[in-house]
């Protein structure tokens, strides 16, 4: 009994926010998953995909991201049938704020629209920020 008094009671305790904890900046890390499945049973090519990140994802955060080849799997809203598909997983890490935020929405819809995709998932979580540079 004691045991879960006093984890309940660990629980109850406030987390110290990243800007507290933090060294460097405290800034965001936003994933966007972009699925490569399309409506039409088709599939965004490696083609395609390069032009969009060349043409937006490169303008929309020129200073630099990551982005991963990804297999997604999540069950459709309207059939409730399983999807599994290839997808691109675009990470950047940001200072928080609305101009990223603006940029992270521009990107959702673009991808949305060119690939006629439902939707586009995001997941943000506060990120400590660093930069180690070489001597130049």
């Amino acid at each position: 009994m004691r045991v879960h008094l006093a984890l309940a009671a660990l629980l109850l305790l406030p987390v110290p926010a990243i800007a507290q904890e933090c060294a460097g900046q405290a800034w965001v890390e936003s994933t966007l998953y972009l699925g490569r499945g399309m409506k039409d049973g088709g599939e965004v090519t490696d083609a395609q995909a390069q032009a969009f990140v060349d043409d937006t994802l490169v303008g929309q955060f020129p200073d630099g991201f990551t982005l991963f080849e990804a297999r997604g799997h999540w069950r459709d809203g309207a059939t409730g049938k399983p999807v599994d598909e290839r997808s691109m997983a675009f990470v950047v890490v940001h200072p928080p704020g609305p101009a990223a935020e603006d940029a992270l929405r521009r990107v959702a819809d673009a991808y949305i629209a060119r690939f006629d995709q439902s939707a586009v998932l995001r997941s943000s979580q506060p990120a400590c920020v660093t930069f180690y540079e070489g001597n130049r």
